[in-house]
């Protein structure tokens, strides 16, 4: 009992500050966007595939979450973009707490899109409301197609989810029509974009997604969304 009291509490905690966060980004426009996923679906090659195209138009800052080491953060360092690396270390997820410190070395007058790499896990980042502005989940199909019936909470808090690595659906066993269905049990509004990173299939429609929500935020400025978030257990 007093373990979960405990918990209710560090959430709380967390999403007040997440939430002024949230207020902070709204009023410089910044759009904020939360990725997470298993460890390998492919979050990096992602932002390897879309970056190119995204700073074309626009100033983006990543946040590269790693239990440790800095191999996805490296891997960046390459793009026309600010790379922060935030390391963990026995943490399996990224908190407000932790996001705000990082904020201190950015100029937020000049960021239009704010990146946030989460630490690869399917359990623990769903609960910790950072202030983002969307979720994007990547799931990729080396995964299997029962992944949002065994982390039904991720899922459900995706605003768009991104089946990476779909140039390989013949070389496994993954059913598209079950995981969809799946899908649309736990989450009715989430968009699912198919791509392959590598061979660079649907990665515009990712950009497109990005590009709506950045052109959204600028467009309303002091939209605090709906303030509510559930939690489960880590």
């Amino acid at each position: 009992m007093h373990y979960v009291e405990l918990e209710k509490d560090l959430l709380h905690q967390n999403d007040k500050l997440a939430e002024n966060i949230k207020k902070n980004m709204d009023d410089h426009g910044v759009y904020v966007l939360n990725i997470m996923s298993a460890p390998g679906s492919g979050k990096t090659s992602i932002l390897e595939a879309i970056l190119p195209e995204l700073t074309k138009k626009y100033k983006v800052a990543v946040i590269e979450g790693d239990m440790q080491g800095t191999a996805d953060a490296d891997r960046l360092s390459r793009f026309n973009i600010k790379v922060h690396q935030i390391n963990t270390h026995s943490i399996c997820h990224l908190e407000a707490a932790m996001l705000e410190r990082a904020l201190v070395n950015f100029d937020l007058h000049d960021i239009d899109c704010l990146i946030i790499e989460n630490v690869g896990n399917m359990v623990c980042p769903a609960d910790f409301f950072l202030g983002e502005d969307d979720v994007m989940m990547i799931v990729s199909i080396t995964e299997g197609h029962d992944k949002p019936h065994k982390y039904p909470v991720m899922f459900s808090k995706a605003d768009v989810i991104v089946l990476n690595k779909i140039d390989l659906i013949e070389s496994t066993n993954f059913n598209k029509e079950i995981f969809y269905q799946q899908v649309k049990a736990l989450n009715n509004r989430a968009h699912i974009i198919e791509a392959s990173a590598t061979k660079a299939i649907n990665t515009g429609e990712i950009v497109h997604f990005i590009e709506h929500g950045i052109h959204h935020k600028k467009g309303i400025g002091h939209d605090h969304g709906d303030g509510h978030h559930h939690h489960h257990h880590c």
